[in-house]
């Protein structure tokens, strides 16, 4: 079963749910400091209509380019720009208006992320963060099916999600924040499934090549990264 979107696009029940998601874990590294937050790839502003619930007075705006979501999330939030992430080139604010802005699991749906972050980062408070959830595409789920079995397989939905467009580890997030000018202030992980017991050969296999034991261990078993980021030395 589907909704309708707009002219002509159509929505999944999948996405239905997704666009609805409300992220306590996101939500909970936003600063209680922050005043003005935007959440990027809004959906349906459930994240953003739940952290206004948990802090009356909070503004938060969102940028969201399906045209059902969106029209959805203004009923929620204080603001919806609906704008295309992968051709934007400037918000209509201020230099360092939001306190924080949030990235829940979009930053893998677009051709250029980093030319995003680049193009958002100016609207960004001098304090404030990029809160992320980012899939690994090293965790095991993946790894072993490809090590194995030769398959790398498309889904509707998890780490190969048909939609995602780039792929990322922890240290090839690490390189594109160096390249901004930004830092990792906390590092945190979704578990949805962790390294079964059964599969410790595959990190003694890599500790034979060089690999340290214990942190391949932890980023086989990490299925998105959860990061709070500051622009370095802040």
């Amino acid at each position: 079963m589907t909704a309708e979107v707009g002219a002509g696009v159509r929505r999944t029940d999948h996405e239905d749910e997704y666009f609805l998601w409300q992220r306590p874990e996101l939500r909970v590294r936003v600063p209680e400091s922050a005043r003005r937050v935007l959440d990027v790839g809004c959906g349906a502003g459930g994240l953003g209509a739940a952290l206004k619930a948990e802090r009356p007075g909070l503004h938060v705006a969102g940028i969201e380019g399906f045209p059902e979501a969106a029209a959805e999330a203004r009923g929620v939030l204080d603001e919806v720009l609906e704008l295309d992430l992968d051709t934007l080139d400037a918000l209509p604010h201020a230099a360092g208006h939001f306190d924080a802005m949030i990235f829940g699991d979009v930053l893998e749906h677009l051709r250029d992320p980093e030319r995003l972050l680049r193009v958002l980062l100016p609207h960004l408070a001098p304090d404030g963060v990029f809160v992320c959830s980012i899939p690994n595409v090293k965790h095991w789920s993946v790894v072993v099916p490809l090590l194995v079995n030769d398959r790398w397989t498309y889904e509707d939905a998890g780490l190969l999600d048909r939609t995602h467009v780039h792929f990322f580890t922890l240290d090839e997030i690490g390189l594109m924040l160096d390249r901004l000018g930004l830092e990792a202030a906390e590092i945190g992980v979704n578990d949805h499934a962790p390294l079964p017991p059964g599969l410790e050969p595959l990190v003694d296999a890599a500790v034979r090549l060089g690999a340290e034991r214990e942190e391949t261990a932890a980023r086989l078993g990490a299925y998105q990264y959860l990061l709070t980021v500051r622009r370095a030395g802040a």
